[in-house]
């Protein structure tokens, strides 16, 4: 056994070149660690996915990995050296001795890039360790000022007749121009938040998470709400439903935080222009540099008549790339979809925009752009697209599958995505996730005529009556269960 090859052994698995040079019992001292580390990660791995996940991303696992993945280096340096050691001495015979002088010099560089090649496994597992860790940092903004706004109890006084019905967007439905309506549940009362120490979503039985789609992160002046969709899942059922919030809704009402600053509590200009008169407003709106996102968080809180649970905010530009990892999204495009005018998103000109009827397999700029046209239709008809686009990601994501491409991952998490959730959290979100069935999301659009873009009392109640009975009706409509959805992916 020569020292470079006993060497090698152990660096491919500390202990190996031990057990070639006839050293077995210091032979399994080093590998002995590594079989309890190989047990526990298979018992780990052997774990349900959502608790997997809700492990991955607290930070304090991350440290200790950082930490095992020093131990780790340290004791395949010394395995490597050691066995190297041992062939060389020949058991204390002097073999080493017996060796060209060119031939103990290739052996001393050999040892050198053996060495050199465990810093750069064992560095390169720690840059990775640290990235994640930094990319948790960035995506989960904790409680440094981006809590969303408690919820005010009192309502606008409703109508004295029954809520009118819910438009209910399905895929034969053409861009969603023209919904059939939906009778609406009777409206229940309002939750109340729970000291408990569970969240909130877990305590009254449902959760309701509001979806940004924008073109800035927390870490800037300006945000776009160029989408919000609030997604609600019925805790003890699974069901879901998606409630598409009209950016061009016009005196939404305001938390209470905020209320004073206009003398009816609800803010006179468009919805998507409250974040930026929020933030040029800093003594009517409190919150600090997040005062833009609680006014907007705070106004679909109080338009809805549900406590929001949390808040996931994604840069669109970041949404291109996150597609692009995934390798693209397979969607039921239910008409075709024509725009000679669709403006790039880095805003470098215009393209002819043209995705036909089926079946269709988009990449991130693609998908992009079929949530985002709007000269065929309208902003609602492409509400309605842009839901369509998030129960595909639902239904083909899978966290853990995306594993191997973790590095790409990382950068576009830490650069385009941020969330009030606590990573706490993250385990019974995914195990909730699980329970959903991507083929039954039930989607509502506030759009006229049903509901007017120029808000009043009655239309605020209806709209909070159609949100608080979403998961009452005992006829729960499944918009997306069509064969052409299901099967889209094509089986292979």
């Amino acid at each position: 056994m020569t020292p470079i090859r006993a060497a090698l052994l152990s660096f491919l698995l500390p202990g190996l070149g031990q057990w070639a040079a006839g050293r077995w019992l210091r032979g399994l001292l080093f590998v002995a660690p590594l079989l309890g580390l190989v047990a526990l990660v298979g018992l780990v791995a052997a774990a349900p996915r959502a608790l997997l996940l809700g492990v991955i991303v607290r930070p304090e696992v991350l440290i200790a990995l950082l930490v095992l993945d020093g131990l780790l280096f340290l004791q395949r340096l010394v395995a490597v050296v050691d066995a190297y050691r041992i062939a060389a001495a020949g058991g204390g015979r002097g073999s080493r001795a017996r060796l060209p002088r060119l031939a103990r010099l290739g052996s001393a560089v050999g040892l050198a890039l053996l060495l050199g090649g465990s810093g750069v496994v064992h560095g390169g597992l720690g840059y990775l360790g640290a990235r994640a860790y930094g990319t948790l940092d960035a995506v989960f903004v904790g409680d440094a000022g981006w809590a969303i706004p408690d919820v005010a109890t009192p309502s606008p006084s409703a109508p004295s007749t029954s809520p009118s019905p819910s438009p209910i967007v399905s895929p034969s439905t053409p861009g969603g121009a023209s919904p059939s309506p939906s009778p609406s549940p009777s409206p229940s009362p309002s939750p109340s938040p729970s000291p408990s120490p569970a969240p909130d979503w877990a305590a009254d039985g449902r959760l309701d998470l509001l979806l940004i789609g924008s073109d800035a992160g927390p870490d800037r002046w300006s945000l776009r709400t160029d989408t919000l969709i609030v997604l609600s899942v019925d805790v003890a059922t699974g069901r879901a439903a998606l409630f598409g919030i009209p950016r061009n809704l016009v005196g939404v009402p305001l938390p209470a935080e905020s209320a004073a600053a206009f003398p009816n509590g609800r803010f006179p200009g468009l919805l998507n222009a409250l974040y930026v008169y929020a933030m040029g407003h800093p003594r009517l709106f409190p919150g600090g540099d997040s005062r833009g996102f609680r006014a907007v968080s705070g106004a679909v809180q109080e338009l809805l008549g549900v406590r929001l649970d949390g808040a996931v905010v994604v840069n669109l530009a970041g949404f291109v790339r996150l597609v692009d990892a995934i390798g693209g999204l397979w969607i039921q495009v239910p008409s075709r979809l024509y725009d000679a005018f669709y403006p790039l998103e880095d805003g470098s000109g215009h393209i002819v925009l043209d995705i036909r009827p089926g079946c269709r397999h988009l990449d991130g700029r693609l998908a992009l752009a079929y949530a985002r046209s709007r000269h065929q239709d309208s902003d609602y008809g492409r509400m309605a697209r842009q839901q369509a686009v998030l129960v595909a990601l639902r239904r083909q994501l899978d966290p853990l599958e995306l594993l191997p491409k973790l590095p790409d991952l990382l950068d576009i998490a830490g650069q385009n995505l941020w969330t009030t959730l606590d990573p706490d959290e993250i385990a019974g979100l995914a195990e909730l996730a699980g329970r959903v069935d991507a083929g039954a999301v039930r989607r509502v659009l506030f759009v006229p005529p049903t509901y007017p873009s120029q808000l009043d009392d009655r239309s605020i109640a209806r709209i909070r009556a159609v949100v608080r009975g979403i998961f009452t009706s005992g006829d729960w409509p499944m918009p997306d269960g069509s064969p052409s959805a299901v099967n889209c992916p094509p089986e292979p």
